[in-house]
């Protein structure tokens, strides 16, 4: 069992995220659009528990959501996607990502739940993908 279906989905998801963004926003200014990128393209559900997927997936996933800002941004597509996150201040996936991991895992060892404390404290989670980021 892979977690490949769910990544496509979010990168469709995303895609017609971006292509709404484009198309309705073009006009407005470059502050404006990157407030759109982040609160409409840092949202990519069940992120963080992602632990069984195809390389390729994921990257097609990485290119999707840096052409998006390009795109969004007039810049254009050979230009470096680490220079076009790092000048606009905007995270870029992987970052994202790792935030995510790292909210699941805070909020999993910190909950006074006992269901949520049992599964922290089993040999699945502790030996499990999401400890070994």
């Amino acid at each position: 069992m892979t977690d490949d279906d769910d990544i496509i989905k979010q990168t469709t998801k995303l895609l017609v995220v971006g292509n709404t963004l484009q198309r309705k926003f073009s006009y407005c200014s470059r502050e404006v659009k990157i407030e759109l990128f982040r609160s409409h393209c840092y949202s990519i559900y069940c992120n963080s528990l992602w632990s069984r997927y195809k390389v390729a997936t994921m990257n097609r996933l990485k290119v999707c959501h840096s052409d998006i800002l390009k795109r969004l941004l007039g810049l254009p597509r050979g230009c470096s996607s680490s220079l076009a996150f790092a000048r606009n201040g905007v995270n870029n996936l992987d970052v994202i990502r790792r935030h995510s991991v790292f909210s699941l895992r805070s909020r999993v060892e910190l909950s006074t739940n006992s269901i949520i404390t049992s599964v922290s404290q089993s040999s699945a989670y502790v030996c499990g993908p999401i400890q070994q980021r």
